[in-house]
């Protein structure tokens, strides 16, 4: 279940190509739009649920995803499609991805500042279906965020542990 809110075309293209995703055996983790003036992004991180996704993998899907949008034909104008690996930071949009990495350092980037900050770094504590609770490192105490207010999130990665 997604949890973070997509802009609009994001979350058609979202919609559109999940299924067949989840059908080739993998996982549709994070659809990005951004509209530029003479050409447009259309990112999508897609992962292997079990052993990752290699670059076979990506080449393979990029033609299936491509072959699928034009013909859904969901972003206006030109654009340029990147079918991508979500990375070592990846991104968290759904409530499985949250579920997934308490316990673990994450970024959340918000909406509007809470107490002159926009962005929260610690320790995933909690996961509810209205939000989380994170051990902020840079505020140095608990925050209850809900995903409302959340702009977007990621896994940190400790390269030092």
């Amino acid at each position: 279940m997604l949890v973070l809110t997509l802009n609009p075309v994001a979350r058609k293209v979202m919609d559109l190509l999940e299924p067949h995703v989840e059908r080739q055996g993998y996982e549709l983790v994070f659809v990005e739009f951004r509209k530029g003036p003479r050409s447009s992004l259309l990112r999508l991180l897609v992962d292997r649920p079990e052993g990752g996704i290699s670059l076979n993998d990506l080449e393979r899907l990029s033609h299936i995803l491509s072959d699928l949008l034009d013909v859904y034909d969901p972003v206006e104008g030109r654009y340029t499609l990147e079918v991508s690996s979500p990375g070592i930071n990846r991104p968290l949009a759904k409530l499985e991805h949250f579920e997934a990495h308490r316990g673990h350092r994450v970024r959340v980037r918000l909406l509007a500042a809470r107490d002159g900050q926009k962005t929260l770094l610690g320790t995933l504590v909690s996961v509810s279906p209205e939000g989380i609770e994170i051990d902020d490192e840079l505020g140095s105490k608990r925050q209850a965020v809900g995903f409302g207010e959340i702009q977007g999130a990621n896994y940190e990665h400790n390269f030092d542990g």
